[in-house]
């Protein structure tokens, strides 16, 4: 049985003084190695209070964080699934936390000596839209964060944010890039309990994903085949450079 998983969202803004002279800022101490405790639990990459912290994630976690997409649009050797990193630094003064991606983005080219292009591939995607019985979603308030579901097992995914936002979750539970095609605009709270894709009948009393978000959030994933653009790892070294 598998808790739910709190996921929060990290979005890229404008903002630190280095990005408005057109250097974008880089982390002032960092440093990264290899995790080979096998451990099955992870942290996310978070910057909070100039401190980034990410324990036993894979380097697509980190492209995901650095570039802001789903797992499903980077594309790479396996072992950006394989292999296991922590990272740890500091961000400058005057920096919010918000540059979590232009920093992570130099630090990952700085120490795997990463480089990467974009380019548009067909493949299989979901169109987020709103369901026939309409949205079951509030406006985000301050006041009354989401709560995760109770007395559920399986996978979660609770917060707030955008429905781009909320997409981008989605794509990495569905396994293809979900495109927000809900027309609506603001901050909205959500708490999603659902059996993964790969859960075998009985492993968890919560539904599959796709009944979860239509009766849980009013939303629907209808399936399409478009080009979309995707993230291409052309280099990234195994192991990374001395901190």
């Amino acid at each position: 049985m598998k808790a739910c998983a709190v996921v929060s969202l990290l979005a890229l803004c404008a903002g630190a003084p280095d990005i408005c002279r057109g250097q974008p800022a880089v982390f002032e101490v960092a440093a990264v190695k290899v995790n080979r405790s096998g451990s099955g639990g992870s942290t996310f990459p978070q910057l909070r209070n100039r401190a980034l912290r990410a324990e036993n994630v894979s380097m697509r976690n980190l492209l995901q964080a650095a570039y802001g997409l789903s797992g499903s649009r980077i594309v790479g050797p396996t072992w950006l699934d394989s292999d296991r990193f922590d990272l740890s630094g500091r961000s400058p003064q005057g920096a919010p936390d918000s540059d979590l991606m232009p920093m992570l983005q130099a630090l990952l080219k700085d120490r795997f000596h990463l480089e990467v292009h974009r380019e548009v591939k067909e493949m299989p995607v979901y169109h987020l839209v709103v369901a026939a019985g309409g949205l079951k979603m509030a406006p985000f308030d301050p006041a009354h964060p989401p709560a995760a579901p109770r007395n559920r097992s399986g996978a979660g995914i609770v917060g707030a944010g955008t429905m781009a936002q909320l997409a981008n979750m989605l794509a990495n539970a569905a396994g293809h890039p979900v495109v927000d095609d809900t027309g609506l605009n603001g901050r909205f709270s959500y708490s999603l309990s659902f059996a993964p894709l790969s859960a075998r009948p009985g492993d968890s009393d919560s539904p599959d994903l796709f009944t979860a978000i239509q009766e849980q959030l009013g939303l629907r994933l209808e399936a399409k085949r478009e080009p979309i653009e995707v993230l291409v790892v052309d280099r990234a070294e195994r192991v990374p450079a001395e901190n």
